[in-house]
């Protein structure tokens, strides 16, 4: 029979024994609950990620060819191949035209793109003049046809309510002088291509009519 000293020892000792066992049990539990992969890096972190890679290939030259993608620099023109406000971007687009479909001469683009870099903004709008008429021409077909076409058009309407075919200029020494091309009038990517046509002929038609001379004879006046 133990004795009266050595049962209260007993009992501390298998008290602290299952202590030590039940703290283990549940050291375990929550070493369990624990993730085994690394938490996902917060947007914080993937911004300044895209930042690092963005600051690496600032001041790297961007290698221009014919089979470059332009809309990652030119994205308005690229929006225009699908923006409804821009319909004639629309239309090339539907029918496979590409940036070089019409921009065809690979000398001069090179030459504009030689010293471009990944970090310099794109040109907000053409600085030289890389369509060719004949481009058009292959496509749309010559002045005549297309003066045949828009016969009934009015997009060329002074403020007498004179009307002009915009393929067909009235003869005059002048016009013979300075032949219009496509681009003249024609940019692919804008969005009111009568306003576009308008500037062109205000160059010389400045106040609003076509009617030759109205403001040199004020002067003369």
């Amino acid at each position: 029979m133990e004795s009266e000293v050595k049962r209260p020892r007993r009992l501390a000792l298998a008290a602290t024994l299952g202590a030590v066992l039940a703290v283990a049990a549940l050291t375990g539990s929550l070493m369990g609950c624990a993730p085994s992969q690394p938490a996902p890096a917060a947007d914080g972190a993937a911004t300044e990620q895209e930042a690092a890679g963005d600051e690496a290939m600032a001041g790297q030259p961007v290698n221009w060819t014919m089979e470059s993608d332009c809309g990652t620099c030119h994205t308005s023109e690229a929006e225009s191949a699908t923006d409804t406000a821009c319909p004639q971007g629309v239309a090339h687009e539907a029918a496979g035209v590409t940036c070089v479909t019409c921009h065809t001469d690979e000398a001069v683009l090179s030459e504009e793109h030689a010293e471009v870099t990944f970090d310099d903004k794109p040109a907000t709008k053409a600085t030289v003049i890389t369509v060719d008429e004949a481009t058009c021409i292959a496509c749309h077909g010559e002045l005549s046809e297309l003066a045949t076409k828009t016969a009934d058009s009015a997009a060329l309407t002074d403020d007498k309510g004179t009307t002009v075919n915009p393929h067909e200029r009235p003869a005059g020494a002048k016009h013979e002088e300075n032949p219009a091309t496509c681009t003249d009038c024609h940019n692919n990517h804008s969005k009111d291509l009568p306003k576009d046509a308008m500037k062109y002929c205000a160059q010389c038609h400045h106040r609003g009519t076509f009617e030759c001379g109205t403001c040199h004879e004020l002067r003369e006046r």
